[in-house]
């Protein structure tokens, strides 16, 4: 690259669009669940309310929520994301990743891509890159999987290091292949071996992990070195896929197992129901996250809500 790069602790405290992970010696355990440390994800797709950029920003400042991430997927959200970039900075709102699916073998020529990249170039940003490869490889035969996605993802890696962005695996679709995190994490390893220098992670997505609640406990050590992002969901055993934190039956256990691992990093909640107010839905995610914590024992983290 054509300058040095920041090392990615110091871009965190200094720039406010930029991210870290891993263990922090500073951070007590669920310190990344403070209010002040979450972000919104999915917001601006699923909403019952038709809510300006400038008002959708206002409703989080109302919510004391001060960062969020991007769904830029389709071409309404694509043709807002400036307008969106723009709302959230002046409100004081942080971006802290966005995320765009890859549908084609020609992934520069796809709209969400190209747009991404324009405004990137164009405000400077320095951001986590969410991205998914929405090809069938389950199709393929299981031992060429790795290597597929590895020779997809080379060339985005280059496009994204250039800007200072980081590229973040995102697992889209609780049963494919290309969402469970072993396979994320192998496809990981392979372009740290051939880029050794680039800065790559995972995004872990609750409510794209129903298929892995049983073996969060053995695999997130193994997903905790390369982990810079979380999205939390009401998890359930047997019921609705898309549920608020504090409803369902499971990720009581995923976020004691995330808090007890001291791992820091972006932590979001959700707003994935285009039937009810995104602000309330929100709302309730902060208040059922709340009563989690409190159950944990995390009562001075609960205590920022």
């Amino acid at each position: 690259m054509s300058s040095p790069r920041i090392p990615i602790i110091f871009c965190y405290f200094l720039l406010c669009s930029c991210s870290h992970s891993g263990n922090e010696s500073s951070q007590s355990d669920a310190q990344n669940f403070a209010k002040s440390n979450l972000h919104v994800w999915a917001y601006e797709e699923y909403d019952a309310v038709d809510r300006t950029p400038e008002e959708r920003a206002q409703a989080l400042k109302v919510l004391g929520i001060a960062k969020a991430g991007y769904i830029c997927r389709n071409a309404k959200r694509v043709s807002e994301f400036e307008a969106y970039l723009n709302a959230y900075r002046n409100a004081g709102i942080e971006l802290v990743g966005v995320w765009t699916p890859i549908h084609t073998d020609a992934p520069l020529q796809e709209t969400q891509v190209r747009e991404f990249f324009e405004v990137v170039d164009k405000y400077k940003l320095r951001i986590q890159w969410w991205l998914t490869l929405e090809h069938d490889f389950d199709r393929m035969p299981e031992s060429d999987r790795v290597e597929n996605a590895v020779t997809r993802l080379l060339p985005l890696i280059e496009e994204a290091n250039s800007r200072d962005c980081r590229l973040v695996l995102y697992g889209h679709g609780r049963n494919r292949w290309f969402t469970q995190a072993e396979n994320l994490i192998e496809i990981l390893e392979r372009l740290q071996s051939e880029k050794p220098s680039s800065e790559l992670g995972i995004i872990y997505n609750f409510h794209q992990s129903h298929a892995q609640m049983d073996r969060l406990q053995n695999v997130f050590p193994r997903l905790q070195p390369y982990l810079v992002a979380l999205n939390l969901n009401g998890m359930h055993s047997n019921g609705p896929q898309i549920a608020r934190i504090g409803e369902g039956d499971r990720e009581k256990a995923m976020i004691d197992i995330v808090a007890q691992s001291g791992w820091y990093g972006p932590t979001g909640i959700i707003a994935h129901d285009r039937k009810q107010d995104a602000a309330v839905v929100l709302q309730q995610n902060l208040d059922g996250l709340k009563t989690i914590l409190n159950e944990l024992g995390h009562e001075d983290v609960a205590a920022t809500y």
